[in-house]
């Protein structure tokens, strides 16, 4: 049944799986394009992403911190990918593939990275955290409507976060040719094992601005 309503939706089959349409050094091309865009966007909306699924906005970062963050978050999940699939596929698993479709699955946190635009949400967490922690410089005043938007803002985050995981989930169960639990196993524990590895990675990189 699920099978029949993806087909009767192209539109949306293109949207959580786009790899059944692109892969190898296409996928790559265009993710590494994407990759190298959200950082450029990055770098003016004072966003950067600390593993492969947080976003958090910080001014001040250079824009070769934000590239080798971008760059970083996708190779290591694509290595971390890659390992698990040859160990676990039946068949063969080809790099372009993998890193290829890792590439091209981060397409949601471009859009993301222009949510730093607006200073709603930092705004939004720095009243939070004087209202209920007392922590910060002092009150901070804030509108009604501001605090509308900034929730409005956070919740399309969230909805960009899924889709995301979603279009990893994907691209590795085609690139991988494995299907059903075994690929959401397997998945769920590259994807667990990546945050933790590129949290490490961004440590590193923020050890280095000191």
């Amino acid at each position: 049944m699920t099978q029949l309503k993806h087909a009767s939706n192209p539109m949306l089959t293109k949207l959580i799986n786009p790899f059944r349409f692109i892969a190898g050094f296409r996928a790559l091309a265009a993710g590494v394009l994407v990759i190298l865009v959200t950082a450029v966007l990055a770098y003016f909306s004072n966003t950067h992403f600390p593993d492969i699924l947080s976003v958090k906005i910080s001014g001040d970062l250079p824009f070769w911190f934000l590239v080798s963050q971008g760059a970083g978050n996708w190779f290591i999940v694509s290595v971390v990918l890659y390992l698990t699939a040859v160990i676990a596929s039946p068949s063969s698993v080809r790099l372009v593939d993998i890193f290829g479709t890792q590439a091209l699955a981060r397409f949601p946190y471009l859009p993301a990275a222009g949510i730093g635009f607006f200073g709603s949400v930092e705004k939004f967490g720095q009243y939070v955290l004087w209202e209920n922690l007392g922590m910060g410089d002092g009150p901070v005043a804030m509108a009604g409507w501001e605090m509308g938007f900034a929730i409005l803002l956070m919740m399309l985050t969230i909805l960009l976060s899924i889709w995301l995981v979603a279009l990893m989930y994907n691209a590795f169960k085609i690139s991988a040719n494995l299907k059903g639990a075994k690929s959401g196993g397997l998945f769920i524990l590259g994807f667990i094992v990546s945050i933790v590895l590129t949290r490490l990675f961004s440590n590193y990189l923020l050890a280095g601005l000191v």
